[in-house]
């Protein structure tokens, strides 16, 4: 067994070996930094041993071995650097104590009694907020799985101490949606929406006047240009795999003037339905606490999924009609464009405006008048798009053509169907998100996935989606597919720049962990 080698220095591979064989027999590397690795986990080859095995290996399995002592090297460098700059964090940064009545600790307007997951994960969250390092946390729940309450009583704790909180949803839907369920389950909050759309434009003296009653601030990425206004003691980022780390990051970049104390940031909650590879691994390095709603309410039932071909259209059309026709169901049709795009590569995926009109000349053919079409895209008005909106919560409209604009956001009780074209083009979470937008009353729901082109790559990962249900076990799939980003800057895929790990590996991960709590911390 020979190791090629990419030497850019012109020498030839047996030359190469001939200068390794020399070094490797004359170099005892643990008599220079010492192997504490080796002699506490005797199964792990020495540093001499891993390098003679890679250079000069006797046996496949040798390389196998060798390989996984450097990756775990890589491991526990990286584990290293993250504690580092958590400690970094706690020395540099500080939050304000929100203080925590436990024997209140379920606010009594809440209407139902919370999953054992939702308790949890509401303890979770207060024993951090109740402290002065700032809190890191991710909450990781699938659709329905009453994300919104939790952050909802951690938002109610903050503002009784008398602080005000900032709620950022990536849509202007969701954002209304999410003030309006708010506003139901804590009554006594004063809750204020900012968006882009918001017709009263608010100076830093308007927030400053305001701040005397704190409130709860619901909006979209126009709340994250007014932080300095509202000087939030809690921020909430839901669904984060539509906000970009910059965006994520940016309350370290918040002031008090007032103080000129520029280390006070808010403590931070992050919520999403299927963590995106990064995020998994950051829960992995320890820089992010975890919490999970691994419950569902009762009653909710798990969304059938199929990879439908197109050959079978026609018969997936007419069984949805006969399902209209025995149900007042509504029907999501979900296309990646709005128009058809003019470029040679994306002229047969499916728009929006197209899919639209096939859908009610299928009707026609069909001689259907009861079923009506609706189409929403962000390239409407507001006005169209409120008319719509209206019409589909007052189920005028049966079957919905839209782009993802619904993918977080429209909360339609009814409906129970969704089909998304182009299903090759989302990403995992895009995937999970919209699945979820069906079957949320607790009836049977459905989502039928059609493809353009599809390579074999797409359709092996179409199949795992249509069979798996598990946010967790997506986002373990969508890591061993795309990496895990540079769990230490902004990039959230890819492989970074690992010699001989494998993000992937978690077992190997978890020895890592362990080596390092034992011997190291």
């Amino acid at each position: 067994i020979i190791p090629l080698y990419s030497s850019r220095l012109g020498l030839k591979i047996g030359s190469l070996r001939r200068i390794f064989k020399e070094v490797l027999d004359g170099l005892r590397i643990e008599d220079v930094i010492g192997d504490w690795i080796h002699e506490t986990s005797p199964n792990i080859p020495s540093l001499h041993d891993t390098f003679n095995n890679l250079h000069f290996p006797d046996t496949t399995e040798s390389i196998i071995s060798a390989r996984k002592r450097l990756a775990l090297e890589e491991l526990l460098a990286l584990i290293d650097h993250s504690k580092e700059l958590k400690k970094a964090w706690h020395e540099e940064y500080t939050a304000t104590e929100i203080k925590i009545d436990w024997d209140r600790l379920i606010p009594a307007t809440i209407p139902y009694t919370l999953t054992q997951a939702q308790d949890r994960s509401i303890r979770e969250i207060c024993t951090d907020i109740q402290k002065s390092v700032p809190m890191n946390r991710l909450l990781v729940g699938d659709v329905g799985s009453g994300k919104t309450v939790v952050a909802g009583t951690a938002a109610w704790h903050a503002i009784q101490t008398g602080l005000a909180v900032a709620f950022i949803a990536p849509t202007q839907i969701l954002a209304h949606q999410h003030a309006e369920t708010l506003a139901k389950l804590f009554p006594d909050l004063e809750i204020e929406v900012i968006t882009s759309q918001s017709k009263k434009k608010k100076d830093a003296s308007l927030f400053k006047e305001q701040a005397k009653t704190p409130k709860l601030y619901v909006g979209t990425h126009s709340v994250i240009n007014r932080l300095n206004q509202i000087k939030p003691g809690l921020l909430i980022f839901d669904e984060q795999h539509r906000f970009g780390v910059g965006h994520r990051s940016s309350y370290l970049e918040m002031q008090d003037n007032e103080t000129a104390n520029e280390t006070l940031i808010p403590h931070v909650l992050t919520m999403t339905a299927t963590p995106i590879p990064r995020s998994y691994m950051l829960t992995i390095f320890d820089h992010l606490h975890l919490s999970t709603l691994d419950e569902m309410p009762a009653g909710r039932q798990v969304t059938k999924t199929f990879l439908t071909p197109e050959s079978k259209r026609e018969d997936a059309y007419q069984w949805i009609l006969n399902h209209l026709q025995k149900s007042d169901a509504q029907i999501v049709h979900v296309c990646p464009f709005v128009d058809t795009s003019k470029e040679p590569a994306f002229e047969d995926v499916s728009s929006a405006t197209q899919t639209y009109e096939d859908v009610q000349a299928f009707l026609k053919q069909q001689k259907n008048t009861q079923t009506t079409v609706g189409l929403l895209h962000g390239k409407q008005s507001n006005k169209e798009k409120n008319q719509v909106t209206q019409e589909l919560y007052s189920q005028d409209i049966n079957w919905l053509v839209t782009t993802p604009v619904v993918e977080v956001g429209l909360d339609l009780p009814k409906a129970d169907i969704i089909i998304i074209e182009g299903a090759e083009r989302f990403g995992l979470a895009s995937l999970h998100q919209l699945r979820g937008r069906v079957g949320r009353a607790g009836q049977q729901g459905y989502c039928l996935l059609f493809t353009s082109k599809t390579k074999h790559q797409d359709s092996e990962r179409l199949l795992y989606f249509s069979n798996e249900t598990s946010g967790f076990a997506l986002a373990e799939y969508d890591l061993q597919n795309r990496g895990g980003g540079n769990i230490f800057g902004t990039e959230q895929h890819g492989m970074n720049e690992l010699q001989f790990a494998n993000w992937a590996d978690l077992e190997l991960i978890s020895s890592a962990r362990k080596i390092y709590d034992k011997h190291i911390e």
